[in-house]
């Protein structure tokens, strides 16, 4: 319920100030919006009131929302009035710079709104890093990192030249997978090791991510329990935090690794012995019975290698920028994946469950903005998509306009809308049934 009512207060929250972007751009350059509405009213709205020339209001259909700009065939695909001449006060009469703008006024007020987010997060929390040179013994990998050419122990210092200072695993994962990177430079050996990332091993790894057991990499870090998750095997069979995991059977294990992961998964549902160190010198074994998941239940301790980097006001704002500018590279990177045959990425969209389990289970107000701003960037992304529902899709027609010195008719426009909206609808379609079908599985 949580998860439901965060997606919900922020998806509104994007929506309201996206479609904002749109009205008041076009209220600038003096158009009529008729009206503005939260969710979609078809043949009923919830709540509606009419303010001066605009009807304001929240829908019965939660699929995102609209303004209905005199004058433009919008997600309402009304076209009454359209046949005759432009009136002033509507967008079709207008310059196609200002059509432009008025399209892209959505996007452009959700990408302002992530930086705003990221810079108040910056000034008010600060930001959580752990420099590189922490992990002393390397990183693990799992099968799709060794496919890449990476091997347990490697230390991560460049990638295509760019020195990695900070341990970021998204946006690490992102320069790897998702952004072309060609070339890592690991630590391995007692010198530098040049590692040519080939695109083809990219196509296998990403068609195959959901197969393999655990991250692409994963820091070295000895085994500590820091906690436990709900039900934790673990905890009913003794462990303690501060336990060191040194040994699961005759498995040797001083680091979490991959290859421990995989061993327990390997063992699900049966008997195992862990060997642990509780206190310098004293071992231990603990014997328990894995479940069906092949997991003990624990979490490891890593906060001691964490600092904490403060921001001013003004220090903010420059660092929330480079924040939104790093996001929106790593999603737009994820994006070009889903239209790649080759790497399978559509077989790794999601839908409304996705997203919700993106949230907490507990309302934490700095992973709901974190969360909102990752989402108000995803939705400026997807909008700028030239799909002719979309506002990417308006804003090429506006572009090819200003290019070419001709309007499209209504006969043309109208069919784009619907195919569009088809599209769309497909689109939507298919994100949620693979959550459904992630559910069965």
């Amino acid at each position: 319920m949580i998860q439901t009512l965060q997606l919900i207060l922020s998806l509104s929250i994007l929506v309201v100030l996206h479609e904002f972007g749109h009205y008041i751009t076009a209220r600038f350059f003096g158009c009529r919006v008729e009206k503005f509405y939260l969710f979609m009213d078809w043949n009923f709205a919830l709540f509606k009131k009419k303010i001066g020339e605009t009807e304001f209001g929240i829908g019965w259909l939660p699929l995102g929302g609209y303004v209905k700009i005199a004058g433009f065939i919008d997600e309402s695909m009304d076209a009454e009035g359209l046949e005759s001449a432009p009136q002033p006060w509507e967008l079709r009469s207008k310059p196609a710079w200002q059509r432009l703008i008025v399209m892209l006024g959505g996007i452009i007020v959700n990408i302002l709104l992530a930086w705003f987010i990221y810079s108040a997060l910056l000034f008010s929390w600060g930001e959580k890093y752990t420099p590189m040179d922490s992990f002393k013994h390397g990183f693990s990998f799992n099968e799709g990192g060794e496919q890449l050419g990476f091997i347990d122990g490697d230390q991560i210092l460049s990638i295509d030249g760019v020195d990695i200072k900070e341990y970021n695993p998204m946006l690490i994962m992102s320069a790897i997978l998702f952004e072309g990177a060609k070339e890592v430079t690991v630590f391995r050996d007692g010198r530098p090791n040049s590692i040519k990332i080939d695109p083809e091993d990219i196509n296998t790894v990403i068609n195959n991510i959901q197969n393999y057991v655990g991250s692409i990499l994963e820091p070295r870090i000895p085994w500590v329990v820091d906690d436990f998750m709900p039900n934790s095997i673990g905890e009913k069979s003794g462990l303690i935090k501060g336990d060191r995991i040194v040994a699961i059977n005759e498995f040797e294990t001083s680091f979490l690794s991959n290859g421990a992961l995989i061993y327990l998964k390997e063992n699900a549902g049966k008997a195992i012995t862990l060997t642990i160190q509780r206190g310098d010198d004293w071992l231990e074994e603990l014997s328990m019975t894995l479940g069906d998941d092949g997991l003990i239940g624990v979490t490891n301790l890593s906060s001691e290698y964490e600092r904490l980097r403060s921001y001013s006001l003004l220090a903010s704002i420059p660092a929330g920028l480079i924040k939104t500018k790093s996001v929106v590279k790593m999603y737009w990177g994820q994006v070009k994946t889903i239209f790649n045959p080759k790497t399978g990425g559509y077989k790794h969209v999601g839908g409304v469950i996705s997203i919700g389990k993106m949230f907490p289970g507990n309302w934490d107000w700095f992973s709901f903005w974190s969360m909102t701003a990752l989402l108000s960037i995803i939705l400026a992304i997807m909008n700028l998509l030239p799909i002719p529902a979309l506002d990417g899709g308006h804003a090429l027609i506006a572009v090819g306009e200003m290019i070419t010195g001709k309007k499209l008719p209504i006969s043309v426009l109208m069919p784009l809308q619907i195919a569009g909206m088809i599209m769309l609808f497909a689109l939507l379609i298919y994100a949620n049934g693979m959550d459904v079908v992630r559910l069965f599985n």
